[in-house]
């Protein structure tokens, strides 16, 4: 009887079935809904109040580095170019020259001959290889003395005759090359001042050949300054860096560290203690560093430390030169002469 109500109860609250169907009822909007009039106002106000400003930035700036010149520029004795390399030197007391004529085969074959000496030196005190690494880096050398006599004994004691003939022959070549860029160079400063020389020292012009193991993590970071090989690296009046591979070249000024991309292409050319003192302060020397990233090989660099007594040569060259104008002046008045004393005696 109960169950027959209740069954009674839900027959009458059901509605009446349709023959059409009816459509859904309109939802009620929500503040939350994405598509509510009230989101669609606010992000328009957002739109339009919420922009971001255009922001006026500077100009990429350059950093500046020393002077690149052609030495074929140097040969040619274009002042332009010469005008150039004298601000460089004031400015960064260093500046750079490319075409320098040193092939990269010259340099593999040197790279090649250089690894067969140092391992057979690795374990050996020469007196021609020094560990000079510091705290950043592991870096050695050998010091090249250009005289006959002191490198064959070396070479009997060392490294026997056989390799030493062949290494010679490789860092001749290329020293040799070197060394005449530097004869040029002496020239070029003599002429640019027009300052005769002071107290000049007579010492040999000396070749380093550099090796640089990346067994240290931090072989990347700039060099501490250290006062030992800054003056071991200025008591010269100029040196030539190249390095074997693409690098970093570190300088420290007096002023501010800088540091420049350099290669096997381009030579990198330092102010010494000499220059800067015959020059009377007008360039003022640097210490120089090459910078090489981590590699599982060995890298090398060669550094010529020039002597004044190059630069000395290189003047008393300069002075000997008499223009042709000068020398036809020359001949006409002793010509004058001539016939003036043949006239008075005959």
């Amino acid at each position: 009887m109960n169950m027959m109500r209740s069954q009674s109860s839900l027959n009458i609250a059901a509605p009446p079935p349709s023959p059409t169907p009816s459509a859904p009822p309109s939802p009620i909007p929500r503040a939350a809904g994405s598509r509510s009039a009230a989101n669609q106002i606010l992000a328009e106000f957002l739109e339009k109040s919420l922009q971001v400003p255009e922001l006026a930035l500077r100009e990429p700036h350059s950093q500046r580095v020393p002077e690149e010149i052609n030495l074929r520029s140097l040969v040619l004795g274009e002042n332009y170019w010469l005008d150039r390399v004298m601000k460089s030197a004031r400015e960064f007391g260093a500046f750079r020259i490319r075409c320098h004529g040193i092939s990269a085969e010259e340099l593999r074959a040197l790279v090649r001959e250089t690894e067969r000496v140092f391992g057979i030196l690795e374990e050996r005190d020469t007196g021609y290889r020094r560990d000079i690494g510091r705290r950043n880096d592991n870096k050695e050398e050998i010091v090249w003395v250009r005289s006959g006599k002191e490198r064959m004994e070396w070479a009997r004691e060392y490294i026997g005759p056989e390799l030493f003939r062949s290494f010679s022959e490789k860092v001749e070549d290329v020293a040799s090359k070197l060394d005449a860029i530097a004869q040029l160079l002496g020239q070029v400063f003599v002429q640019q001042l027009g300052r005769q020389l002071g107290k000049m020292c007579q010492e040999q012009s000396v070749l380093s050949i550099y090796r640089y193991n990346h067994n240290n993590i931090m072989s990347e970071q700039s060099p501490s300054p250290s006062e030992r090989h800054h003056n071991h690296s200025c008591n010269q009046v100029l040196s030539l860096h190249l390095p074997f591979r693409q690098c970093k070249y570190w300088v420290e000024t007096t002023q501010s560290p800088f540091s420049f991309n350099a290669g096997p292409d381009v030579i990198v050319v330092t102010v010494g203690k000499q220059l800067e003192e015959w020059s009377m302060g007008e360039f003022k020397s640097v210490y120089g560093e090459m910078i090489h990233p981590p590699d599982l090989k060995a890298s090398y660099s060669l550094e010529l430390k020039c002597s004044s007594l190059n630069l000395k040569q290189s003047f008393s060259k300069t002075q000997k030169k008499i223009s042709i104008v000068d020398q036809i002046l020359i001949g006409l008045v002793i010509g004058v002469l001539y016939h003036i004393f043949k006239f008075l005696w005959s």
